[in-house]
């Protein structure tokens, strides 16, 4: 009887909790109308805010996916919040490596910052050679990689059975994808040991070590979009890497991990 009750609480409490984004979902797409449609820059600046703070409520309270982190990013743009913005894309598209638009929305993201500031590549060499890097799983590849293996030895072990040597070179191919399909899984496992964040504080300083006392690492300050990995994090600060491997540090308020978990 008390599980039973439990389940339809749980069951209660997931519907409003659903009713409730969908709510602040509606309220955060007519704000972001209302921002475009507003006269003074004053006012539309607010709306465009208010619209960034919803859609984050919503993304962050689990209801979050590409859509939802594009649309965060969208209208933190709109609100000059330039920090936010490409944070936001960049969670998009860890979620949907292959979401267009918010691959295009970071790319545009990017030209707004200062040409001094390093960014990264948009498109790897990986994403050139194999296309389907980013529009697959890590799991749907490794499914593929079983099959085409086994293809490959199905071909090899009938080739020598029946000595046909045509047979033989067709099973280098199978064998060829199923390398490629390895190589796309470990580049993506090995990425996933890196703390990839965004610096989300305007004109940050970089330093030369840990401590406030240390001499600026780089002329100018990081301003807020910038993209970094995270190396090290000792106390109040994280030793950083810029896309063109230059490392500094900087107060671990700075910045945002692209990934929360």
């Amino acid at each position: 009887m008390i599980k039973a009750l439990s389940l339809v609480l749980l069951t209660f409490v997931g519907l409003m909790s659903t009713a409730s984004a969908n709510e602040t979902l509606d309220q955060a797409f007519a704000t972001y109308n209302e921002a475009q449609e507003a006269k003074e820059r004053e006012s539309r600046m607010e709306k465009f805010k208010r619209a960034q703070y919803l859609f984050t409520g919503v993304a962050e309270s689990g209801g979050g996916n590409a859509p939802i982190w594009t649309n965060v990013g969208t209208a933190a743009l709109q609100a000059e919040s330039l920090g936010a913005a490409i944070l936001a894309f960049r969670r998009a598209l860890l979620l949907d490596p292959s979401y267009a638009q918010a691959k295009q929305n970071l790319k545009h993201a990017r030209t707004l910052l200062p040409s001094s500031v390093p960014t990264p590549s948009s498109e790897s060499m990986l994403d050139s050679f194999f296309f389907w890097h980013n529009s697959t799983t890590v799991e749907q590849r490794a499914g593929a990689a079983a099959l085409f293996f086994l293809l490959a030895g199905f071909g090899f072990a009938s080739a020598i059975k029946w000595r046909a040597g045509l047979l033989k070179n067709l099973s280098f191919f199978p064998l060829i994808i199923w390398a490629a399909l390895l190589v796309s899984i470990s580049v993506e496992l090995g990425g996933e040991n890196s703390l990839q964040a965004v610096i989300v504080i305007d004109d940050t300083v970089a330093r030369a070590s840990d401590s406030v006392n240390a001499p600026m690492r780089f002329a100018q300050p990081l301003p807020a979009g910038t993209e970094v990995e995270v190396l090290e994090i000792r106390d109040r600060w994280a030793r950083i890497s810029l896309a063109n491997g230059r490392d500094a540090w900087v107060t671990e308020n700075s910045f945002e991990l692209i990934d929360p978990a």
